[in-house]
């Protein structure tokens, strides 16, 4: 049943236009089967209405300028999805500018942790997976009443999703999951509950 779930939400990934998902930040280490489909860029583009979602995977030097953030903030306002992924130091800066615009809040701590716990209750129904990956050195962010916690790491939030406006956004302090050494098939598939809340599918 889980390999017939992950086929069709694969499916359902890959049918995406090009131009409906742009990849941004650290990204060299991400395997690119969990990108199909997707536009990788180095910089903000000026115009962001021709994507759907953008992942953000932060890295330990932001190039982010306050404009920049400010045309996140408005993208996803407007009904776009963004996921602000960071990990442990240094890995957090493009996260930290974007969380602490958001929410007044920064992620933090450095946990060994390999597995996380999903929340009973939840906008990504991860409770249906068995097991969720944490990553290699995670971060957790602090909780707030205007994010939903979606799995913990230890007794601390790992992954957490909300609403701005129009648009969604999922806080995840373990992005190392999706490096290429440490894909796995639970790794996929949650890549793939991302995207479902993020497009709002």
């Amino acid at each position: 049943m889980k390999f017939i779930l992950l086929t069709l939400l694969f499916i359902a990934f890959k049918s995406h236009s090009q131009q409906d998902i742009l990849i941004i930040g650290n990204y060299t280490n991400i395997c690119s089967a969990a990108l199909p489909s997707s536009q990788l860029a180095d910089a903000l583009p000026d115009d962001l209405t021709s994507f759907r979602t953008i992942f953000l995977f932060s890295s330990a030097s932001s190039r982010f300028t306050t404009h920049e953030i400010e045309q996140l903030i408005q993208f996803i306002e407007q009904g776009g999805g963004l996921y602000i992924g960071s990990e442990n130091w240094p890995l957090q800066e493009e996260a930290h500018q974007m969380t602490q615009r958001l929410y007044t809040r920064e992620s933090y701590g450095n946990f060994k942790e390999k597995n996380a716990d999903s929340a009973e209750r939840g906008n990504l129904n991860l409770k249906d997976l068995n097991y969720i990956p944490a990553g290699e050195s995670t971060v957790a962010f602090p909780m707030d009443y205007r994010l939903t916690v979606e799995a913990w790491i230890e007794d601390q939030p790992l992954i957490l999703s909300g609403y701005i406006e129009k648009g969604r956004v999922i806080v995840d302090g373990g992005y190392s999951r999706f490096y290429c050494e440490n894909m796995t098939t639970e790794s996929k598939l949650l890549f793939t509950y991302f995207l479902k809340f993020l497009m709002e599918e």
